[in-house]
């Protein structure tokens, strides 16, 4: 019976080839869709969970709350955090601080601009890295121990064994010498912690003097604690407020109320509520978003194989009949179509998957991940539970239809299609709104992203350079920003000799790359407040074309504007609502004697996802460092060389810099940036939405229109006789054209209501997280309503004509 039911399936299929093809290859187009995102999903979910302990690893997190509008959370702490809670706590297992420094590295007579991290000793006990030489796990016991990646040996040393190899790394003003101990495989794709170089926190002192080391309110590393089994840390949290009051002084702990808490390990990645810290984060709304759309494509390619069961159920009516007067029961003809349904499923399986390999790639790079399909635990639950899905939702319907056919009425030619043409409309309808759902979001995505990317600033971005300066870490901050500027002055008079730069400047902070200094202070009020920090010499504001709003800019020619001059920002000023800004001074008394003498016009230094915060510009540091309380550095403060090149000849322009950097540094590493890239950056993972949505937009239409050609086809099939008869009777091919068309336009009219308030609400909250964004025009809604009608009409045009042009002796000889 089982090879019967098989045969007919086959033949079933055979049968009605461009209909099969297009189930076939609709459904194939969803579940590679459905694989490809599951993938993506599956890696966001699973981050940092391959660490065997990563149940007991918490991240530090401290909140210090000052006031009204004045509170701070950090997911980066103070590097006393680590070894206070150690200490103090027997719950603690292990604490492990981590940060990253840009430095020099130097293998032989090669050097090199690198990223080093820094760990505590109990790092390789705590985090699971596998290793490729050597014992990680002891090998940061040594102050001069080095731990490379698998990629990095690979660059220093090539195929040779590294271990017992010394390099150099600068550390302050000297460059000490490290030892290879040991060498790890490249870091996971989803690790929250990623280094290609690390050495032991025990180096801490060559980098940051006594007080930065034991300051509670200056905040640099990340710090993570392992819990002993079956600690509670919620019960553990409560017990930190006596020890932090101790630690940081009733004083200054009444002040700040400061608290602590824990975050798991394993909701690093997709902890939005969290402060970005060293880790990166991911919005779980992309997640979610993608997952949507998986599900829509395989809605739109089960709805095509349901509405096409359906219509042709008319054609396979008598096969029914017969079969039920051979005896065949409903419960066995159900089993068939079920069957079919699951065997066209099946063969899409194979199509599906065919397709997520040959484009695997693309989606890579789409999404920014290294994803990559095997045939393991996870790819044969993913296909057994889309066939199963897929094959009870789309094949139930049909065959309860079509098992449910009375064989009197069959045979007599008496079986009423009212019912699955009204199922039929309905399908098709919420296919339609899918579409112009997918359509809309498009537009609406597209339009956001071109305004991100065409917004004026306050500067502008286009031939703009950013060189990083190598600086000694050593010496208190001032001094260090200091030496940086010696250094862009020693470039900026190179530079002048050539012809392709316009000009020249430094700064401490450049786009895109993290947030500025960030400075805590009490004004003469006794109000907490904030502002961000730049050190920028007088070449500034007139190389990135800033406008001056108020007063002057710096001028080398002025001295005192190094020891005293201040330049804030419009939003420095909205914040004390100063009619005359020029010739005040920061409000607060631990301020160093200094004056206020311009405004520049608002800039955006951070992201569009956030509003322009008060900003002080300086050429000498120790001024707003001078009354701080609280410092937060994300970006390294050491100085930049910024260039604004001349168009049309960059690449020559930037080898001619590099010469002079090479004769500048003895060959150090040269590495530059183009501001207008890196901000763009930014944005790169709704960017990378906004493609995916649009392929998917594409995908959809293309199922949408595969499925409304064949339902098309069968509707005119069954029209056939009706236009011969009305073309007898006088009927222009014109108005039937009208007449086989209206009932599209008429569904298109009808789900371009129902999606608007959809597609309004959700285009509305994405938007949300935007401080600077495009409103959500109606436009947008004609041109979705527009674009699906043209391509409806297109589909059917071919079938609607040729059935309008047929001629009625030929449909009308047999009756």
């Amino acid at each position: 019976m089982f090879k019967n039911y098989l045969t007919i399936a086959f033949r079933s299929l055979a049968a009605s080839k461009v209909h099969s093809l297009i189930n076939v290859f609709g459904l194939g187009l969803g579940i590679a869709v459905c694989f490809l995102i599951s993938l993506f999903v599956r890696d966001e979910w699973t981050f940092d969970t391959f660490h065997t302990k990563a149940n007991r690893i918490y991240r530090v997190h401290a909140l210090e709350n000052w006031g009204e509008n004045q509170q701070f959370f950090n997911t980066v702490t103070p590097f006393p955090m680590g070894p206070t809670l150690k200490s103090n706590f027997p719950e603690v297992e292990s604490q492990v601080r981590f940060n990253n420094i840009g430095t020099t590295v130097k293998v032989g007579k090669d050097q090199f601009t690198e990223t080093v991290s820094i760990a505590g000793r109990d790092f390789f006990k705590v985090f699971d890295f596998k290793s490729v030489l050597g014992n990680p796990s002891d090998a940061l016991a040594g102050q001069n121990n080095v731990v490379l990646t698998r990629p990095m040996a690979l660059k220093y040393f090539g195929e040779g064994d590294p271990i017992g190899t010394e390099i150099s790394i600068q550390l302050g003003e000297n460059f000490e010498e490290f030892v290879v101990k040991a060498v790890v495989e490249e870091i996971p794709a989803n690790s929250s912690l990623q280094f290609t170089i690390l050495i032991s926190d025990l180096n801490y002192p060559r980098l940051y003097n006594e007080r930065m080391l034991s300051a509670w309110f200056n905040i640099f590393p990340e710090t993570y604690v392992l819990l002993h089994d079956d600690v509670n840390p919620l019960e553990l949290e409560k017990k930190f407020p006596p020890v932090f009051r101790t630690a940081l002084g009733e004083d200054d702990f009444n002040k700040s109320h400061y608290t602590a808490g824990l975050q798991p390990l394993t909701s690093i990645h997709l902890g939005s509520s969290f402060p970005v810290g060293i880790a990166p984060v991911s919005n779980p709304k992309y997640s979610y978003i993608l997952l949507g759309i998986a599900v829509l494509i395989l809605l739109v390619a089960c709805i095509n194989f349901v509405t096409l069961s359906i219509g042709r159920s008319i054609k396979r009516a008598k096969e029914v009949g017969i079969r039920k007067v051979v005896g065949a029961k409903r419960q066995q003809l159900m089993f068939q179509f079920i069957g079919e349904a699951l065997i066209v499923t099946l063969i899409s399986l194979g199509v599906g998957l065919l397709l997520s390999w040959i484009s695997l790639t693309t989606f890579n790079d789409l999404s920014g991940k290294q994803l990559r399909l095997h045939l393991d635990a996870f790819t044969i639950l993913t296909a057994t539970c889309l066939t199963i899905i897929i094959g009870l939702f789309a094949g139930s319907y049909p065959a309860f239809v079509l098992s449910n056919f009375k064989p009197i009425s069959i045979l007599k030619g008496r079986i009423s299609g009212g019912n699955k043409q009204g199922l039929r409309k309905v399908l098709v309808s919420i296919q339609i709104v899918l579409s112009i759902f997918l359509i809309s979001s498009t537009l609406v995505m597209r339009r956001q992203l071109n305004y991100l990317q065409s917004k004026d600033l306050g500067f502008q971005r286009e031939q703009l350079v950013i060189i990083p300066l190598q600086v000694p870490r050593s010496g208190r901050l001032p001094e260090r920003v200091k030496a940086g500027f010696e250094k862009v002055e020693l470039f900026k008079s190179e530079l002048t000799k050539v012809s392709d730069i316009v000009s020249a400047c430094g700064s401490s902070h450049d786009f895109g790359n993290g947030g500025w200094t960030h400075i805590g202070y009490t004004d003469d009020l006794g109000t907490y407040r904030t502002f961000n920090m730049n050190v920028v010499d007088d070449d500034y504001i007139p190389t990135l074309k800033m406008e001056m709003v108020f007063g002057r800019n710096f001028s080398d020619a002025n001295s005192s504007d190094y020891r005293r001059a201040v330049i804030v920002n419009e939003a420095f000023v909205k914040e004390y609502g100063w009619k005359e800004p020029i010739g005040k001074r920061i409000p607060g008394k631990g301020f160093i004697d200094h004056e206020i003498i311009g405004v520049v016009k608002d800039f955006n230094f951070a992201s569009l996802y956030t509003k322009v915060t008060p900003l002080v510009l300086v050429m000498d540091a120790g001024i707003p460092l001078s009354g701080s309380e609280n410092i937060n550095i994300d970006n390294s403060p050491v100085p930049k060389l910024i260039v604004r090149f001349k168009a049309g000849n960059i690449p020559e322009a930037i080898g001619e810099v590099k010469t002079v950097w090479d004769r500048l540094t003895n060959g150090a590493e040269f590495d530059f940036s183009f501001v207008d890239q890196t901000l763009a950056a930014q944005y790169r993972n709704d960017q990378n939405l906004g493609k995916i949505v649009t392929i998917t937009t594409i995908l959809a239409m293309i199922i949408g229109s595969l499925g409304l050609y064949a339902l098309a086809s069968l509707a005119m099939q069954n029209r056939t006789k009706e236009i011969s008869i009305r073309k007898v009777m006088g009927a222009s091919e014109q108005s039937l054209l009208m007449l086989l068309s209206k009932d599209y336009v008429y569904l298109i009219g009808v789900s371009l209501v129902v999606s608007v308030p959809i597609t309004y609400y959700l285009m509305d909250r994405w938007l949300q997280s935007f401080e600077y964004k495009v409103p959500v025009g109606w436009g947008v809604f004609l041109m979705a309503g527009a674009l699906s009608l043209v391509v409806a009409l297109l589909t059917i045009s071919y079938q609607a004509i040729k059935t309008a042009w047929s001629k009625p002796a030929e449909t009308l000889k047999c009756e």
